[in-house]
C-alpha cells in the first residue's frame, strides 16, 4: 500500500468566494481555558488507551476501549457501559481471548461498536501474516454484554485477508450494518468500500458489496442511520481527496451515490489520516436533515467545515468554517428541536485541545467555539453522542506523564449564545 502522510496543516485565510460558491463566516473565537469539568475515567486492568469508540442505546452510553494491560500482555478489547449518563461505569468485559491475533488498533483505525437492545456487535483489526495488516474479527452479544460469541466475517470476497477503518452502526429494527476498506484489487494506492449486514446480532452477515472501488486508503468513514431510515456513508474519495456520501434508502432501496461533501476539489497524492462526522434530524418542519463536518488540505481553504443539506445529499449548503484553519479531526451529533454541536480538535503552540460549538436553530447560527481541555492538552479524536442525558463528548489524551487514557466531558447545551450567518 503506497501512501504519504500529510505532515503540514497551513493556516490559509479563506477567500469570499471559491468555485463557485461562497463560504459562510467562522465560528473562530477561541477561549484559553477549559470551559467544562473533565473526567478521566478509570478501566481496571488498563494502563494505556489506544482506541475508543462509543454508542448510544435509550439511556445506555457504550464504550469500547482498546488498551494495553497492567501486567504489559497483549491490547485487551473491553467493553463498559453506563446508565447514568457517564458518571459511573460497569467494570469491564474483555472480548479478546489470550489465543486470538494480537489488536491492531490505533486512533482512526478504532475498534467499533454498535448497540440495539441486548444485541451488541464489537468489530476491530486483527494482525495478519504481515505487520500492520490483518482481517477484522467480529464479537456478538445478545444479553446485553454478559456472554459473548464469535461472529463470521463477511470479507468473503478478500483474498489478501485485510480489512480496516470500520463502521458499524444498529438501526430500529435492530440490523447491523458495516463498512470497511479493503484492497482485494490490489491497486495498491487505494482501497474499495465495502458493505455487509446482519440480522442475527452480528453472528453472519449477508453478502458484501462494493459501495465505490477506489477510496482513499487511511480515512475513517462514517456510518449512519437517518431519521427516515437511510443508510448513509461518509467517506473520503481517492481523487479529488474530497469527502463523498453514499446512501441507501429504505430497507429494500439499492444504493445511490450523492456525490461530494464539499467540493474542494483537493487533489492530493497521500492521505490525510482524516475523516468526517455526520448526523441526521427532523427539523421542526418535519423535513429530514442531514448535517456534515469535514476537513480539506485545500492549500487556499484549509480547515473544517459544517455543511447541511435538506434533500438527502443532493445539494449541500455553503461549507461554514469551524474554528480556525488549526481545526480538524471533527465529530457531530443531533439532538431533538434542530440542537446540534460539533465537537473537533485544534492544534496549539502547546498541544491539541479539543473545543465545542453548539447550534440551537438546524445549524443556522453557531455559538464560538468553547475548549474543553486547556490549550497544552495532547487530545487525539473526539467523539459526540446525542443522548438522553444531553451531548457527551469522549476522546483519548496522553496525561502529564505519558499515561495514554480516555476522556469525558458532559457540556451544557447551549441554544441561546449564537453568531450570525
Amino acid at each position: 500500500m503506497r501512501t504519504s502522510s500529510l505532515t503540514t496543516r497551513p493556516l490559509i485565510a479563506l477567500a469570499a468566494a471559491w468555485a463557485g460558491f461562497l463560504f459562510e463566516p467562522p465560528c473562530s473565537a477561541q477561549q484559553p481555558e477549559a470551559s467544562y469539568a473533565v473526567s478521566y475515567p478509570v478501566i481496571d486492568g488498563l494502563n494505556e488507551i489506544q482506541g475508543l469508540d462509543v454508542a448510544v442505546d435509550g439511556r445506555s452510553i457504550h464504550a469500547l476501549l482498546v488498551g494495553k494491560p497492567a501486567d504489559g500482555g497483549r491490547s485487551r478489547v473491553v467493553h463498559v457501559h453506563s446508565e447514568d449518563g457517564g458518571q459511573t461505569w460497569t467494570p469491564p468485559n474483555v472480548l479478546n481471548r489470550p489465543d486470538d491475533p494480537p489488536v491492531i488498533a490505533r486512533r482512526g483505525n478504532d475498534a467499533r461498536l454498535a448497540v440495539k437492545g441486548k444485541d451488541i456487535v464489537a468489530a476491530w483489526q486483527t494482525q495478519g501474516e504481515l505487520p500492520g495488516t490483518g482481517p477484522m474479527s467480529i464479537v456478538s452479544s445478545r444479553d446485553g454484554g454478559n456472554t459473548w460469541t464469535r461472529g463470521d466475517n463477511p470479507a468473503t470476497g478478500d483474498s489478501l485477508k485485510n480489512q480496516a477503518y470500520l463502521s458499524l452502526v444498529a438501526d430500529p429494527q435492530g440490523e447491523f450494518h458495516l463498512v470497511w476498506l479493503d484492497d482485494r484489487e490490489e491497486t495498491g494506492d487505494t482501497q474499495g468500500l465495502r458493505y455487509a449486514s446482519s440480522k442475527d446480532g452480528g453472528l453472519h452477515w449477508g453478502p458484501e458489496a462494493t459501495l465505490d472501488p477506489a477510496v482513499c486508503t487511511c480515512c475513517w468513514s462514517r456510518l449512519e442511520v437517518l431519521p427516515d431510515g437511510t443508510l448513509s456513508v461518509l467517506y473520503r474519495d481517492a481523487d479529488p481527496r474530497d469527502m463523498k456520501l453514499v446512501l441507501r434508502p429504505g430497507q429494500t432501496g439499492g444504493w445511490r451515490p450523492a456525490g461530494p461533501v464539499g467540493a474542494f476539489g483537493w487533489h492530493f497524492t497521500g492521505c490525510p489520516h482524516c475523516g468526517g462526522g455526520l448526523a441526521g434530524s427532523k427539523a421542526r418542519n418535519g423535513r429530514a436533515m442531514l448535517h456534515s463536518v469535514v476537513w480539506t488540505g485545500k492549500e487556499d481553504s484549509a480547515g473544517l467545515f459544517y455543511l447541511k443539506s435538506a434533500d438527502a445529499g443532493r445539494n449541500w449548503s455553503a461549507p461554514r468554517k469551524v474554528g480556525d484553519g488549526h481545526s480538524r479531526d471533527g465529530d457531530i451529533a443531533a439532538l431533538d428541536r434542530g440542537t446540534l454541536a460539533i465537537a473537533f480538535t485544534r492544534d496549539t503552540p502547546a498541544g491539541t485541545s479539543v473545543q465545542l460549538t453548539q447550534s440551537g436553530d438546524e445549524g443556522g447560527h453557531w455559538t464560538d467555539p468553547a475548549p474543553l481541555t486547556g490549550e497544552a492538552a495532547k487530545a487525539q479524536h473526539p467523539r459526540i453522542l446525542a443522548t438522553p442525558f444531553g451531548f457527551r463528548v469522549f476522546w483519548t489524551e496522553t496525561r502529564p506523564g505519558g499515561r495514554k487514557t480516555w476522556a469525558m466531558a458532559a457540556p451544557r447545551t447551549e441554544t441561546t449564545t449564537r453568531r450570525d450567518s
